[in-house]
């Protein structure tokens, strides 16, 4: 009977990702760039990021080393609050992916800049944030700064960003606040742009999402739940308005239960369909006034919820 042959391994096996992920590579042609928390990992500076044993320490340094088009991908392995400021998207075609926390055993990423959060998390800045990606984040900032906004004064739109899976100032903690979950507030754009699967939370000063020019986008399937002190998806008066996006089935627990269109209001744009959003009793059993406020754009309302009862706009 002839012997074992000895075992050549003759071929590199790449086991990148699998002690901390889990799960190998994405297929991209681009780069896989690893950032970690420096106080709750192991994540520190002047590193080149493609080893998850040697994460870089922060977001931004990642995005740095990214090539725009190439749909490099940026993986954050655990709770962090590393960036002194806000995390600037000016590289097309970026995604950055929060993977949870061993320390909180949490399925997504804490991020506050620099622990304090007075500063926005990210700024999307026009063109070249086109088609990013931001998913699995709870997110801070404080009562003056949203957790996602827009460059002010963008000479070009922002198109097609994807920003799905994350929690707005959705923490009971009051320390974990945000003045707006996502905010572009000069018709710099937020065009083609799906935002959908997110929680916007308790700690919410003002609006969900609040924006001057969407067009061609989508708000889908989001929950806005204890926003106290505006409206959940609001469109504002802005001198470059394109467009409404659509608005579907998304689900909202009252707010300000006074306030007509505490849901959804619209201005001066038109062009969006509206439709399967539902607005939840509170706890008192009422929705108070209309929660959908109609401007003088032209909308195309679908059935939509107020309670129990289909509600057409005020």
């Amino acid at each position: 009977m002839a012997g074992f042959q000895q075992l050549r391994v003759t071929r590199k096996v790449d086991f990148r990702g699998a002690t901390k992920l889990g799960v190998g590579d994405p297929l991209t042609r681009g780069k896989v760039l690893y950032v970690d928390s420096a106080s709750w990992g192991v994540g520190a500076s002047g590193r080149d990021g493609t080893d998850p044993n040697y994460p870089l320490d922060k977001i931004d340094s990642a995005v740095n080393l990214c090539t725009a088009g190439d749909n490099d991908y940026i993986f954050v392995l655990n709770s962090y609050d590393n960036d002194a400021t806000t995390i600037t998207m000016d590289i097309a075609s970026v995604h950055v992916i929060g993977l949870g926390s061993i320390n909180l055993a949490a399925p997504y990423c804490w991020l506050k800049i620099a622990g304090t959060g007075a500063a926005a998390c990210f700024t999307l800045q026009g063109s070249n944030s086109a088609n990013v990606e931001i998913a699995g984040f709870a997110m801070a900032a404080d009562a003056s700064h949203a957790c996602i906004t827009t460059k002010t004064g963008a000479s070009t739109e922002l198109v097609y960003a994807w920003i799905h899976h994350n929690g707005f100032a959705a923490s009971g903690d009051a320390a974990f606040l945000a003045q707006d979950g996502i905010l572009e507030a000069d018709g710099t754009g937020l065009d083609g742009t799906l935002v959908e699967d997110n929680l916007f939370g308790w700690q919410i000063a003002r609006d969900g999402i609040r924006f001057v020019d969407f067009y061609w986008g989508c708000i889908r399937k989001n929950i806005f739940r204890g926003l106290t002190g505006g409206v959940a998806i609001d469109q504002i008066t802005g001198g470059h308005s394109d467009g409404m996006p659509d608005i579907l089935d998304n689900k909202c627990f009252q707010q300000a239960a006074t306030v007509e269109g505490a849901f959804i209001t619209t201005t001066d744009a038109g062009g969006g369909l509206i439709d399967g959003n539902v607005c939840a009793e509170d706890a008192t059993g009422t929705c108070g006034n209309n929660p959908y406020l109609e401007g003088t754009g032209a909308n195309a309302w679908g059935i939509n919820w107020k309670g129990y009862a289909v509600t057409l706009p005020a």
